[in-house]
């Protein structure tokens, strides 16, 4: 039988997962101009990525000019803009460990349909009141939109030309304070709605750059820390990087799991090959269910029970919990089996997630591995496949 490992791979030198990981080393902030902002974003996407920017910021730019033909120059929409301390642009800097990563198509949305009216001043503190400097910390954004439509419109460089814009600034140094405030704000029609990911990475910044003791946010560091132990990362559905090893995409059980069951997830992970290859959703779903069952119900888990698992899960379904995986097609062959001879008057419904999906698990792995102790399904499902129906 294939022998499968869940040690903590010997990473290379430079894995995705470690570079995406690396965000989180700086012990302080990372301040950085607008146009850096954009332009380390932009370099990090892939040509056709880079492309589809491309084409949508000169859409957005024709849009613009055909939508706003009173805006002639600079002064014209800052006329327009709202009210309140008004500074230089190129005062105005990013702290990229106090914001979401930055998402250049949505500013070139924003900037398609650009309304003065709707636009709010950036949000903006002084970590040094002997400067001039301003540190967004909400609303890099509107910032960045404003960025490209001084450049892209006006033809205006912000290092030579006096470009006016509104800020709100905070009079304090408290980014703790300024973290929470970002977290619990982020939403809305005209704001890009913070995600459960962002979130994330806004408690581990917070923990490792701002020393919050904050309970939540601590919890989540210490899964974090997890994480970049096993050469996994989390990022979003449908970012750049989904598809990359070792990419995790449920921020949903990463929240659920407790900092031990996470870590046995991810000795599992490794142990079927996520430090090759992304984890597929439903694997996330299934495997996190099984931990936490086993969890619940105090049963002791090692390495060898991890091992011994995976290595069913590769004899039997390569690991492969997709939904159109032979893991799928037989449990829901068994479930039809078992509804035709249990259920009566009902059409069998089969449902490709723990529901229906646990109990086959489980059964399969009762049947190969007697000597462990498996969580038994806590399902609203009386579903039990026969034996004649598992993998053989």
């Amino acid at each position: 039988m294939l022998k499968l490992k869940t040690q903590p791979q010997s990473v290379t030198k430079n894995s995705y997962a470690q570079i995406k990981n690396s965000r989180f080393n700086n012990s302080a902030s990372n301040i950085i101009s607008i146009k850096t902002r954009w332009d380390d974003t932009y370099n990090s996407f892939s040509y056709f990525t880079q492309q589809t920017i491309d084409y949508a910021l000169q859409s957005a730019i024709s849009e613009f000019k055909i939508r706003n033909p009173n805006i002639q120059c600079w002064q014209d929409l800052l006329d327009l803009l709202p009210e309140s301390k008004i500074i230089r642009m190129n005062q105005a800097f990013i702290d990229t460990t106090m914001q979401r990563l930055l998402k250049q198509l949505w500013c070139v949305e924003i900037f398609h349909n650009f309304n003065p009216i709707k636009a709010m001043p950036i949000q903006v503190y002084r970590p040094n009141l002997e400067n001039q400097e301003y540190i967004a910390w909400d609303g890099q954004h509107t910032l960045v939109t404003l960025w490209l439509i001084a450049t892209h419109i006006f033809g205006l460089d912000p290092e030579k030309d006096e470009i006016l814009i509104p800020v709100n600034v905070y009079k304090t140094s408290l980014k703790a304070v300024m973290r929470d405030s970002f977290i619990g704000h982020n939403g809305g029609a005209y704001k890009e709605l913070l995600d459960q990911a962002d979130k994330i990475e806004q408690m581990v910044y917070g923990v490792r750059i701002d020393n919050s003791d904050n309970p939540e946010w601590t919890k989540v560091e210490i899964k974090q820390s997890i994480l970049e132990k096993y050469d996994l990362f989390l990022t979003k559905k449908h970012a750049p990087d989904e598809h990359q090893p070792g990419a995790m995409t449920r921020a949903q059980e990463f929240m659920k799991l407790s900092p031990d069951t996470l870590e046995w997830l991810c000795q599992y992970l490794v142990a079927a090959g996520c430090n090759n290859r992304p984890v597929e959703e439903k694997e996330m779903v299934m495997m996190s269910y099984f931990f936490d069952r086993c969890h619940n119900e105090k049963i002791n888990v090692d390495r060898q029970y991890i091992t011994d698992i995976a290595m069913i899960a590769s004899k039997y379904w390569n690991c492969d919990f997709s939904p159109n995986s032979v893991f799928w097609i037989k449990s829901q062959s068994a479930y039809h089996n078992w509804h035709s001879t249990h259920v009566f008057g009902v059409q069998p419904r089969f449902n490709k997630e723990p529901l229906h999906g646990y109990p086959f698990l489980v059964s399969q792995l009762v049947k190969d591995l007697p000597r462990h102790k498996f969580p038994m399904p806590n399902t609203n499902s009386n579903f039990i496949p026969n034996q004649n129906d598992l993998f053989v």
